[in-house]
């Protein structure tokens, strides 16, 4: 079933869906689309349908309605019935553009077009132009799966995430309420250029003095737009840096901007063949004329027409195997091998995702689900190859298995978790028990550096889950291609 708020019946998402033969809602706004959800979940009869959950994909229209399904959730009376996954248009366009997965061709390029592994001294760093809600989406997105092995060798090296907007301040005060416990974790700076003399304001972890870092992604706010010399300046200098790997996307709300600047950035940027991600809704015809001049041809245009629910349909069945070795882990004793499953009942699988209970942690499987292709390319493979590989050797294991703690770490930021105090602290190492306490109020022991883990309930330490994770990849991709 696919519900959309604020979209024509006749948008490709929409008559796709409708084409295929599934139910499909087309509402007047996000409270119609979220009331025709309880609606449905109301009259569904899970009896009559053997006890599987109605699965529905539900497109909102706006990000604040989507950050309060991710981090709040929906209640139970609907959960229990229905399997919901929430997008809006920028959103998935996002995904569409970061997100590597077996059997959907992408594209675009990725953000790490070279390996970046543990010993390179790359980093992948993202300019956006324009602060619309493209750009959040897009900036959020990237900071979900953009996490490489080399940080955890030097913590210096961090995905870079910049903003250049007009009037940054407007919707970096927005982003930075928003994601409150991302941004008081992690390094930030904001710069106008509109200044006589411009300062660079720097924001520091809060816990910068006293834990080790573990937030791997920086975020730079630019007051300014492309046609100032600084700026230009800068995207010329990254532009021609060999140790980063820029990708610079324009994403203002006026998509006939964007076509503009599309072809009036520093010659250097072109000449570098930098990707350039143009939000240019309607210029598809103009942009095939253009990519056929190799002076042009690292210009991307991308629109809501190459959406598709493919891309969410993939990602949930990849996130239901996630779960799956999860649960197969934690049920580990501490004296058993830290192993993956050999094999994935479907059955127990399905009945597992539906027990969850909140929408929050379906995310945070999700979530680590979109980092798969992130974490192969690392070690050097690429989605037309997924379908050969069998196994990690124990190097490429312990190296991820770091990365996928630091990844988590982003992730439960975003979804409004929050580390502890050092009073919360001491309540939880006197009684390890208060860990799920604090946990239900969005508090997590565990959001610290990789090295300082410690064990949980079960008297293991939390990093075999990670371990496990990153032992189960070939299992969960290959299960999805081939079940």
């Amino acid at each position: 079933m696919l519900i959309a708020s604020n979209l024509h019946e006749a948008d490709p998402l929409v008559a796709r869906e409708r084409a295929a033969g599934e139910a499909v809602f087309v509402e007047k706004d996000d409270n119609s689309a979220i009331r025709r959800l309880a609606d449905e979940a109301a009259r569904y009869d899970l009896q009559s349908h053997g006890g599987k959950r109605l699965e529905c994909y539900l497109i909102l229209d706006n990000l604040t309605s989507l950050w309060l399904l991710q981090t709040v959730g929906i209640p139970q009376k609907v959960s229990e019935k229905v399997d919901v996954f929430a997008t809006t248009v920028e959103d998935l366009l996002a995904k569409t553009i970061f997100v590597r997965l077996p059997g959907i061709p992408v594209m675009f390029p990725p953000l790490d077009r070279d390996v970046i592994s543990r010993d390179s001294e790359m980093t992948v760093h993202l300019v956006l132009v324009g602060f619309s809600s493209q750009a959040e989406a897009l900036a959020i997105n990237a900071a979900l799966v953009a996490h490489y092995p080399n940080y955890c060798r030097d913590n210096r090296l961090r995905t870079r995430i910049t903003i250049i907007d007009d009037n940054v301040y407007i919707g970096k005060e927005r982003m930075v309420q928003r994601y409150v416990h991302l941004f008081d974790n992690s390094y930030y700076r904001t710069i106008d250029l509109n200044d006589v003399n411009p300062q660079c304001v720097v924001h520091r972890p809060v816990y910068e003095s006293k834990r080790k870092d573990f937030v791997d992604v920086e975020w730079e706010f630019v007051n300014g737009n492309i046609r100032n010399d600084a700026v230009r300046q800068k995207l010329s200098e990254w532009s021609g840096d060999k140790r980063q790997q820029l990708t610079i996307c324009l994403c203002h709300a006026d998509c006939n901007r964007n076509f503009n600047e599309a072809f009036a950035l520093p010659q250097v940027v072109y000449e570098m063949q930098v990707p350039i991600l143009c939000h240019a809704e309607g210029y598809d015809r103009l942009f095939d004329f253009v990519n056929s001049n190799m002076a042009y041809s690292s210009i991307y245009p991308f629109g809501k027409s190459y959406c598709t629910i493919k891309i969410l349909r993939m990602l949930r069945a990849l996130a239901q195997r996630v779960n799956y070795v999860y649960n197969h882990c934690f049920s580990l004793t501490p004296d058993d091998p830290v192993t993956a499953p050999s094999s994935i009942d479907v059955n127990v699988m399905e009945s597992q995702w539906q027990q969850i209970g909140s929408l929050p942690k379906q995310y945070s499987n999700i979530f680590n689900a979109m980092t798969l292709g992130t974490k192969m390319h690392s070690i050097g493979h690429t989605s037309d190859n997924w379908k050969e590989y069998y196994a990690l050797t124990l190097e490429e294991i312990n190296m991820l298995t770091e990365v996928e703690h630091n990844r988590w770490s982003v992730e439960e930021l975003i979804l409004g978790y929050r580390p502890v105090t050092e009073e919360e602290r001491r309540f939880v190492e006197d009684d390890i028990s208060q860990k799920k306490t604090l946990r239900d109020r969005k508090v997590h022991y565990d959001l610290r550096a990789f090295e300082d883990l410690r064990s949980d309930c079960t008297a293991k330490n939390v990093n075999v889950y990670d371990m496990a994770l990153i032992q189960g990849i070939p299992l969960i991709i290959k299960t999805c291609i081939t079940d």
